[in-house]
């Protein structure tokens, strides 16, 4: 005789975005859950017939996801590093606010409004060239903004500059790699 059970996942909606709530071999614990049922999977397993599959290698998965990971962050880091060159006024300082030793804070001001990104050890050679400050430097004072806000500014600034100036000006482009409408801002 086999021994079969059952697993049941069951989805539930929230607020922001469905969510695996529960899954269970046997048994479900969803007791909890006040948002309504939206959705459920269940498959049966037997129990008796020994496992074929071997055991997936979960840290060369999470190696190759750590890798991966640092392989945006890295490429983020190229591309800040290229505004800043390309932005008057960039700083970079130590960040007082990550526990980990080399943790720095470049800050631009881009169309007249302040961006800042964390910047990781292993990226600081890519900001050689830009200005080194103290901490409490004005410039270097985060003015509150939250992620969401500077890339939805970003994203304005860029439309509006790509409207304003956009390829037909690429001859007024100065030696800092700018038009003059940009540069004016």
């Amino acid at each position: 005789m086999t021994d079969h059970r059952i697993s049941l996942t069951l989805t539930f909606a929230s607020d922001s975005d469905p969510a695996i709530v529960a899954t269970r071999v046997g048994e479900v614990v969803a007791a909890e859950v006040a948002a309504p049922l939206i959705g459920m999977n269940w498959s049966t397993f037997d129990l008796s017939e020994p496992d074929t599959d071997d055991e997936p290698d979960w840290e060369a998965a999470a190696k190759t996801r750590e890798a991966e990971r640092d392989g945006a962050y890295r490429e983020r880091a190229h591309l800040v590093a290229l505004l800043a060159t390309l932005t008057d006024g960039a700083v970079i300082t130590y960040a007082t606010d990550v526990d980990e030793p080399g943790w720095q804070i470049v800050y631009l001001r881009l169309g007249g409004r302040q961006a800042s990104w964390h910047i990781s050890p292993r990226d600081a050679d890519l900001f050689a060239h830009v200005e080194r400050v103290e901490h409490d430097d004005p410039r270097a004072c985060w003015d509150g903004h939250t992620t969401e806000e500077k890339y939805a500014y970003i994203a304005a600034w860029t439309a509006e500059l790509a409207e304003q100036c956009g390829p037909a000006c690429a001859e007024q482009h100065t030696e800092r790699g700018r038009c003059e409408i940009a540069r004016n801002r």
